[in-house]
């Protein structure tokens, strides 16, 4: 976040500070416990977890001994390794968090973004599905304005890739026209690749209203791995029915997660006048494997620079 002035600074610090206090009441009052994440993270190990990232992004750094460290991008994979080198899996363990994330900027400049997160590990996965997805429309409606929360499942485009021939570039290819809504480029790709009729044809048809969007998505042929997704959403949502308010949450099956490492629910958050996501997050379970044990993991994170910036606005 930028200032004009020190007295905006220290106006916009002393805002921010409040929500954060507000935030961490909520969260601690949910049974979160606060940890501190550690300002580097090993390359290698983000870069296993990000495959498909631009490592550009990185503000990497260079140990005494040569090794490469990045100044953390992302804080979930950088407190999993902290986790699991002191807790065995039992019983579920639920932390949150209050830090930056670093990146480049395409002007050469590094990127400092405050951030805010819960991380649920270990607990039945319905329930902290249930959970999060609560808690997380709950922060979002602190805004002052109306929100949506787009909700769907990685597994719905993992396991429709898993169906057609495609290599490795093709399928990047598609999922960033995918990603980026693009619908012409698209369907001029889809025709090169002799893909016209097939379910990506009609994938950005497969977004709003739950109930239409299930129906929809059963008109189309689907292996297991779709057949879960939708059966997972559509129990979540029938678990969680009396939480939410009508509009409040849409389904999304062409959402794409922002990160390798989730591998189930995925969701986004956004408000009015606002065209950044302000939340974002998912089930990660596979993720957990790379630091020596598998459990139920889900959490998401809040943009706090956003969320200042959003609130200050609407009691002005």
């Amino acid at each position: 976040m930028r200032y004009t002035s020190i007295s905006e600074e220290l106006e916009v610090t002393k805002f921010k500070k409040r929500v954060e206090r507000e935030f961490e009441g909520y969260f601690e009052k949910n049974g979160f416990n606060l940890i501190e994440p550690r300002i580097f993270q090993k390359y290698d190990m983000y870069v296993r977890s990000n495959f498909r990232q631009d490592s550009s992004r990185t503000v990497k750094v260079l140990s005494g001994n040569s090794r490469i460290y990045i100044l953390r991008p992302d804080i979930t994979t950088n407190i999993l390794g902290e986790i699991f080198s002191k807790w065995d899996g039992e019983p579920p363990l639920k932390v949150y968090y209050n830090s930056k994330i670093y990146l480049n900027r395409p002007d050469g400049k590094i990127l400092e973004n405050y951030q805010m997160g819960i991380e649920s590990l270990g607990e039945d996965v319905f329930k902290a599905d249930q959970e999060i997805v609560h808690m997380g429309t709950r922060l979002m409606g602190t805004l002052g304005r109306p929100v949506i929360l787009e909700l769907g499942s990685s597994k719905y485009l993992d396991g429709l890739f898993k169906e057609l021939d495609l290599d490795q570039e093709e399928e990047s290819e598609i999922r960033d026209l995918i990603s980026k809504k693009n619908r012409y480029g698209l369907r001029i790709r889809l025709k090169e690749l002799d893909l016209e009729g097939t379910v990506l044809d009609h994938i950005f048809e497969l977004q709003g209203d739950m109930r239409e969007v299930i129906q929809r998505a059963n008109s189309h042929p689907m292996n297991s791995e779709m057949r879960e997704a939708i059966d997972e959403l559509e129990s979540l949502m029938e678990g969680s029915s009396n939480r939410y308010s009508s509009g409040e949450i849409k389904f999304d099956l062409s959402m794409l997660p922002d990160l390798d490492y989730y591998d189930g629910i995925i969701f986004k958050g956004y408000c009015l006048g606002v065209p950044n996501k302000i939340l974002s997050g998912g089930r990660y379970d596979r993720l957990t494997e790379e630091f020596g044990l598998r459990v139920p993991a889900i959490g998401f994170m809040i943009d706090l620079d956003l969320v200042t910036r959003i609130r200050m606005e609407e009691e002005r």
